[in-house]
Protein backbone atom coordinates (compact mmCIF):
# COMPACT_ATOMS: atom_id res chain seq x y z
CA UNK A 1 0.00 0.00 0.00
CA UNK A 2 1.28 3.51 -0.92
CA UNK A 3 1.65 6.08 1.61
CA UNK A 4 -0.90 8.78 2.09
CA UNK A 5 -0.31 12.64 2.21
CA UNK A 6 -1.98 13.47 5.82
CA UNK A 7 -3.34 16.86 6.59
CA UNK A 8 -4.82 17.94 9.85
CA UNK A 9 -6.45 20.35 11.66
CA UNK A 10 -6.97 20.80 15.20
CA UNK A 11 -8.85 23.70 17.27
CA UNK A 12 -7.30 23.51 20.81
CA UNK A 13 -10.06 25.91 22.08
CA UNK A 14 -12.57 25.19 20.05
CA UNK A 15 -14.32 22.55 18.07
CA UNK A 16 -11.32 20.03 18.38
CA UNK A 17 -10.59 18.11 14.61
CA UNK A 18 -11.22 20.29 12.79
CA UNK A 19 -10.34 17.95 9.90
CA UNK A 20 -8.89 14.80 8.87
CA UNK A 21 -7.61 14.26 5.17
CA UNK A 22 -5.67 11.16 3.96
CA UNK A 23 -4.88 11.14 0.74
CA UNK A 24 -2.77 9.81 -2.63
CA UNK A 25 -2.07 10.93 -5.68
CA UNK A 26 -1.31 9.35 -9.36
CA UNK A 27 -0.21 10.55 -12.60
CA UNK A 28 -3.48 12.46 -13.34
CA UNK A 29 -5.61 12.40 -10.36
CA UNK A 30 -5.76 12.90 -6.29
CA UNK A 31 -8.28 10.61 -3.95
CA UNK A 32 -8.76 10.06 -0.45
CA UNK A 33 -10.67 10.68 2.40
CA UNK A 34 -11.78 13.69 4.68
CA UNK A 35 -14.07 13.52 7.74
CA UNK A 36 -15.06 16.63 10.18
CA UNK A 37 -17.87 18.79 11.40
CA UNK A 38 -20.29 20.49 8.53
CA UNK A 39 -21.29 23.70 9.74
CA UNK A 40 -24.53 22.36 11.82
CA UNK A 41 -22.27 20.05 14.04
CA UNK A 42 -22.92 17.07 12.28
CA UNK A 43 -19.84 15.35 10.78
CA UNK A 44 -19.02 14.43 7.27
CA UNK A 45 -16.77 11.42 6.37
CA UNK A 46 -16.10 11.26 2.81
CA UNK A 47 -14.02 9.71 -0.14
CA UNK A 48 -13.64 11.71 -3.02
CA UNK A 49 -11.97 11.84 -6.45
CA UNK A 50 -10.56 15.13 -7.73
CA UNK A 51 -9.72 13.11 -11.42
CA UNK A 52 -7.54 15.30 -13.72
CA UNK A 53 -6.24 17.35 -10.98
CA UNK A 54 -2.78 17.39 -11.98
CA UNK A 55 -3.20 18.17 -15.91
CA UNK A 56 -3.96 20.94 -18.03
CA UNK A 57 -7.76 20.05 -17.82
CA UNK A 58 -11.01 21.19 -15.83
CA UNK A 59 -10.74 18.70 -12.75
CA UNK A 60 -13.99 16.83 -11.71
CA UNK A 61 -14.71 16.44 -8.37
CA UNK A 62 -16.89 13.55 -7.02
CA UNK A 63 -17.48 12.43 -3.42
CA UNK A 64 -19.29 9.71 -1.71
CA UNK A 65 -20.18 8.97 1.67
CA UNK A 66 -17.92 6.82 3.66
CA UNK A 67 -20.48 3.81 3.98
CA UNK A 68 -20.85 4.43 -0.10
CA UNK A 69 -17.39 3.77 -1.20
CA UNK A 70 -18.59 0.07 -2.68
CA UNK A 71 -21.83 1.59 -4.20
CA UNK A 72 -22.31 3.03 -8.06
CA UNK A 73 -19.20 5.33 -8.55
CA UNK A 74 -16.82 6.50 -11.01
CA UNK A 75 -13.75 5.63 -8.95
CA UNK A 76 -12.25 1.88 -10.33
CA UNK A 77 -12.56 -0.90 -7.66
CA UNK A 78 -8.42 -1.18 -7.43
CA UNK A 79 -8.41 2.01 -6.23
CA UNK A 80 -11.81 1.74 -3.95
CA UNK A 81 -9.66 -0.63 -2.03
CA UNK A 82 -6.64 1.32 -1.64
CA UNK A 83 -8.80 3.89 -0.87
CA UNK A 84 -10.55 1.63 1.88
CA UNK A 85 -6.79 0.22 3.37
CA UNK A 86 -5.63 4.12 3.55
CA UNK A 87 -8.63 5.02 5.55
CA UNK A 88 -8.77 2.24 8.16
CA UNK A 89 -5.06 2.97 8.70
CA UNK A 90 -4.90 6.82 9.13
CA UNK A 91 -8.19 6.03 11.04
CA UNK A 92 -6.51 3.83 13.63
CA UNK A 93 -3.43 5.44 13.46
CA UNK A 94 -4.98 9.19 14.39
CA UNK A 95 -8.67 9.51 15.19
CA UNK A 96 -10.37 7.95 17.83
CA UNK A 97 -14.40 7.30 18.06
CA UNK A 98 -17.20 7.49 20.58
CA UNK A 99 -17.05 4.08 20.46
CA UNK A 100 -13.37 2.86 20.69
CA UNK A 101 -11.83 0.92 23.65
CA UNK A 102 -9.44 3.67 24.14
CA UNK A 103 -12.44 6.52 23.71
CA UNK A 104 -12.99 7.33 27.64
CA UNK A 105 -8.72 7.15 28.14
CA UNK A 106 -8.69 9.36 25.64
CA UNK A 107 -11.59 12.10 26.75
CA UNK A 108 -9.63 12.00 30.48
CA UNK A 109 -6.22 13.35 29.02
CA UNK A 110 -7.92 16.02 27.10
CA UNK A 111 -9.85 17.06 29.91
CA UNK A 112 -6.94 17.11 31.79
CA UNK A 113 -4.80 19.97 29.48
CA UNK A 114 -7.96 21.73 28.87
CA UNK A 115 -8.19 20.75 25.38
CA UNK A 116 -10.87 20.75 23.29
CA UNK A 117 -12.13 17.45 22.41
CA UNK A 118 -14.51 15.74 20.08
CA UNK A 119 -15.90 13.02 17.75
CA UNK A 120 -14.34 12.08 16.11
CA UNK A 121 -11.20 12.59 17.84
CA UNK A 122 -7.63 13.04 17.33
CA UNK A 123 -5.52 10.67 19.16
CA UNK A 124 -4.07 12.53 22.07
CA UNK A 125 -0.58 10.94 21.79
CA UNK A 126 -0.77 12.57 18.58
CA UNK A 127 -1.09 16.27 19.19
CA UNK A 128 2.71 16.40 19.86
CA UNK A 129 3.37 16.25 16.01
CA UNK A 130 1.18 19.26 15.12
CA UNK A 131 2.56 23.04 14.70
CA UNK A 132 1.11 25.09 17.52
CA UNK A 133 2.56 28.76 15.66
CA UNK A 134 -1.22 29.27 14.55
CA UNK A 135 -5.06 29.03 16.83
CA UNK A 136 -5.90 25.89 14.22
CA UNK A 137 -3.08 23.88 15.12
CA UNK A 138 -1.96 21.40 11.86
CA UNK A 139 0.03 19.09 10.78
CA UNK A 140 0.96 18.43 6.81
CA UNK A 141 2.95 15.32 5.93
CA UNK A 142 6.05 15.79 4.35
CA UNK A 143 4.83 15.54 0.47
CA UNK A 144 1.20 16.85 1.67
CA UNK A 145 0.33 19.66 -1.00
CA UNK A 146 -1.54 22.96 -0.69
CA UNK A 147 -2.72 23.02 -3.91
CA UNK A 148 -4.90 19.80 -3.34
CA UNK A 149 -5.96 21.29 0.01
CA UNK A 150 -7.16 24.60 -1.41
CA UNK A 151 -8.93 22.52 -4.36
CA UNK A 152 -10.80 20.80 -2.14
CA UNK A 153 -11.82 23.04 0.56
CA UNK A 154 -13.86 24.65 -1.75
CA UNK A 155 -15.81 22.07 -2.90
CA UNK A 156 -15.79 19.62 0.59
CA UNK A 157 -19.02 20.05 3.31
CA UNK A 158 -16.38 20.66 6.16
CA UNK A 159 -17.04 23.55 8.10
CA UNK A 160 -12.83 24.05 8.09
CA UNK A 161 -12.26 26.28 4.98
CA UNK A 162 -8.55 25.53 4.60
CA UNK A 163 -6.72 29.37 4.15
CA UNK A 164 -3.27 29.05 3.19
CA UNK A 165 -2.46 32.69 4.39
CA UNK A 166 -2.73 31.13 8.12
CA UNK A 167 -1.09 27.82 7.84
CA UNK A 168 1.90 26.70 9.50
CA UNK A 169 4.14 24.52 8.34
Amino acid sequence: MKTSNIFIAYAPRGVGLRCALAYLGSERDVYGWFTGPRDDGSVAAQFFLMEGFYSNRPTLYDAVETAALHSRWSLDEARRHELAGIQEAFAREWLVYRDDTRAATEAAAYAEAELAASEPGLRFERLAKLSTLQPNWTYYSPHCERSVLRHLAKRWPLEYGFDPQQAAV
